[in-house]
């Protein structure tokens, strides 16, 4: 039996919400072992001076506890 991390991230982009995904995976997948499941929750922009300025995903990533 295992035990199961979830935690969040955020991936941004200046271009689009695919790439924005894409980095968030690329750095998930660097930086943790024993990845299960990556879900995206949400996506949104972040403004400035009336313009878009970053593509922002949020996701969950679920990863086994290692002992």
């Amino acid at each position: 039996m295992s035990v199961v991390k979830i935690i969040e991230l955020v991936g941004e982009s200046p271009t689009s919400w695919d790439e924005a995904a894409q980095h968030l995976v690329a750095e998930a997948k660097a930086t943790l072992r024993g990845i299960t499941r990556i879900g995206i929750k949400e996506f949104d922009i972040r403004m400035k001076d009336n313009e878009i300025e970053v593509y922002r995903v949020r996701a969950e990533v679920s990863f086994r506890i290692e002992r």
